[in-house]
């Protein structure tokens, strides 16, 4: 997807994806909680949402655009 977005000069499908993974992510995070008594759920999530907030950082740096460290 990022090479072909690259080499078709078409951003939008970056930016696109990366909309649709915050979308998606939205979703999933307000249905499930984030602290539980499940040690080894519990990790899987934050690391998702780490995993999650990477992604995004990297695809907004690539299309030159700002985020803020936390909200």
């Amino acid at each position: 997807m990022l090479r072909n977005a690259a080499l078709n000069f078409e951003p939008h499908v970056l930016a696109n994806y990366l909309r649709d993974l915050a979308s998606d992510y939205h979703t999933w995070y307000n249905g499930h909680k984030m602290i539980i008594d499940d040690v080894a759920l519990r990790n899987a999530r934050l690391t998702l949402s780490v995993a999650v907030r990477q992604v995004l950082a990297n695809g907004l740096n690539l299309l030159g655009v700002s985020a803020p460290e936390q909200m």
